[in-house]
């Protein structure tokens, strides 16, 4: 188990394997994800208002607290799930520590600003869907690029073997 402490990516070609394979999939996920809540919400700040609001005039019916909570909590663990193994592999590249520092702040707080925007936008005020669409759409770009990063520094990057 020696391999998954080394801050060398390189030391053992199976585990670069995996991490390809790994990459390559989340971003797979990172995708479909914004697909799928393209699909479930909408793919503008009002189309996201009508999900969660409804229109009586076009007998729309706004989306329930169960399904909202629903979604929260699954949207909320994948996307806990798929960030942090993700950090886990930007905390082994080769980049400097404000750098990584950057990105993991940034991803994980627009996770966090994205859920809590959602809630507040049902319960409080329309005006937090910004931050639910901004939110969205920066976790999903930060965690792509870390990926890439990844990719990059697995196949581009000098081997020290």
């Amino acid at each position: 188990m020696k391999f998954l402490v080394s801050k060398n990516l390189h030391t053992n070609p199976n585990f670069t394997l995996l991490l390809v394979a790994y990459a390559i999939l989340l971003l797979c996920y990172f995708i479909g994800d914004l697909f799928y809540l393209g699909h479930f919400f909408g793919t503008s700040t009002q189309a996201v208002l009508l999900t969660l609001q409804g229109n009586e005039e076009e007998f729309l019916e706004p989306l329930g607290l169960m399904s909202l909570l629903e979604h929260l909590h699954i949207a909320l663990f994948l996307g806990i799930i798929a960030l942090f193994t993700t950090m886990a592999i930007v905390l082994r590249l080769n980049l400097g520590q404000r750098h990584k520092g950057i990105i993991i702040s940034v991803s994980m707080g627009a996770l966090f600003i994205e859920n809590l925007a959602l809630l507040a936008t049902y319960f409080l005020h329309e005006a937090y869907v910004y931050l639910f669409f901004y939110g969205t759409v920066t976790w999903h770009i930060v965690g792509s690029y870390a990926l890439l990063l990844t990719l990059k520094e697995l196949f581009w990057m000098k081997r020290d073997t």
